[in-house]
């Protein structure tokens, strides 16, 4: 449902910043600001899942967000938009609680398929928000999605609670206020700087002012981490390499998928792109989704047969490929959907790698707390990705007749998928580092 409501606006982007009359780098928080308070708060989640109850803490975190999605198609301007869309960020701190449940629920043998279930939710929600949405959009407008979806997020929240079954809480826990404090005021400084730097120019001098604030927060966060009892990152945890890694690896893809989400509707609706329909982003992106959908739980099989190495190889490499045909191939729809396909399914395994590795790595009393650190990660990737597409698309700009606003041109979607291609193939790097000797997840029961 998380992905669905976020699927399904991707391809209203270009007619939001046209009817609100924004620049690219502000549209971009369209995206951005629900991974902005997901990175925020999933730690937090996660902790209060261990000391109040993980079902209780899913209940909440459900309620928040339906609220968001209830009231986001009401919205009379951008920065209520932005705000209620931060209210649905709050729907992403239930996923470590899902791998937490399952990790203290399923017998071992299926812990990686159904890991890669739920993972595969991403890809579903993808597909159908994009399919759904894209309809919708072309026929009634971007605010009668959210008009939609909002009697299903609360039969959601309803079938939550009759179904998922309680968990014993863990004693003598605590929340690390300094820790949550600094880590939020490092997060909205790294979003201000970008944001100011793709607005106003990098020499503005407020972009090294919100630079040097990130930079002090972050060190404030690591001391307090380090002083810290009951720390929302354990130091030790993260010093273990395959979770660096997998963190690594989930900040970095999860922030070029994003990258590729923001582009991809200017790319194809743009004059200066292909120049079609909502309803055509949708069809571009569906298959990719699909393909997203179908390798979350065949990747949780796989490495249980051939170890968490492979897998990640086998992604990163799918991705790559991916940003590679967007980068070489001419925009028609056929390129750009076999590029999503082989880009989604990278994705797909890479993160769903990442996720088994990091359950697997940590003991399982730290379960919740280690998925939330990963997803934290992986949201603030997320949340950069949009703001550096939103950059280059403000950046490289020409006017149109028609519209409100100035559209990109050819150059800043070059300039984009350059960037990304440059990173992926970071990501095959890192996965090369992965040894399945220090991941316990190539064999049951090894």
């Amino acid at each position: 449902m998380v992905m669905f409501t976020d699927a399904m606006l991707a391809p209203a982007l270009p007619a939001i910043q046209n009817e609100f009359g924004v620049s690219g780098v502000l549209n971009s928080w369209i995206l951005a600001v629900p991974l902005l308070v997901a990175a925020i708060i999933t730690p937090v989640i996660g902790k209060c899942g261990d000391l109040y109850g993980k079902k209780r803490m899913i209940l909440l975190s459900i309620a928040v967000y339906a609220a968001g999605v209830f009231v986001s198609g009401w919205a009379p301007n951008i920065w209520t938009l932005i705000l209620y869309r931060a209210a649905q960020g709050v729907g992403l701190g239930v996923l470590p609680l899902g791998y937490a449940l399952i990790r203290e629920q399923f017998p071992q043998e299926k812990v990686p398929v159904a890991i890669g279930t739920i993972a595969a939710m991403f890809g579903a929600g993808a597909f159908l928000g994009i399919f759904i949405g894209s309809w919708i959009i072309e026929h009634f407008g971007w605010r009668m999605t959210y008009h939609v979806a909002a009697p299903v997020v609360f039969l959601l929240l309803l079938a939550a609670i009759f179904i998922i079954i309680p968990s014993p809480r863990v004693q003598g826990a605590s929340i690390d206020r300094p820790g949550v404090v600094t880590l939020t005021l490092f997060l909205i400084f790294v979003v201000m700087a970008l944001t100011f730097g793709g607005q106003e120019g990098w020499t503005s001098p407020v972009v090294p002012a919100c630079v040097v604030l990130a930079v002090i927060f972050a060190f404030l966060f690591a001391r307090a981490e380090r002083r810290s009892p009951d720390p929302m990152v354990d130091p030790a945890m993260i010093r273990k390499a395959p979770v660096v890694i997998a963190m690594t690896i989930g900040f970095l893809v999860s922030m070029l998928t994003f990258m590729v989400i923001q582009t991809l509707p200017y790319l194809i609706e743009s004059p200066t792109g292909l120049g079609l329909s909502h309803f055509a982003v949708g069809l571009v992106m569906m298959p990719g989704a699909l393909a997203d959908m179908v390798c979350g739980p065949l990747t949780g099989a796989f490495i249980r047969r051939r170890g968490a190495r492979a897998a990640m190889l086998i992604g990163s490499v799918l991705f790559t490929g991916g940003a590679v045909c967007y980068l070489l191939l001419d925009p028609s729809m056929t390129n750009l959907v076999l590029a999503g396909v082989l880009l989604n399914a990278g994705m797909s395994i890479t993160l769903t790698s990442n996720t088994i590795i990091i359950v697997r790595s940590v003991r399982p009393e730290e379960t919740g707390i280690g998925s939330a650190v990963y997803h934290t990660a992986q949201n603030m990737g997320g949340m950069i990705g949009p703001v550096i597409a939103g950059f280059f698309i403000s950046l490289h700009v020409v006017s149109v007749p028609g519209w409100n606003t100035a559209v990109p041109t050819g150059e800043a979607f070059t300039s984009i998928f350059g960037l990304i291609v440059l990173l992926a193939v970071f990501v095959i790097f890192l996965a090369r580092q992965i040894r399945d000797s220090e991941v316990t997840v190539a064999v049951p029961g090894k």
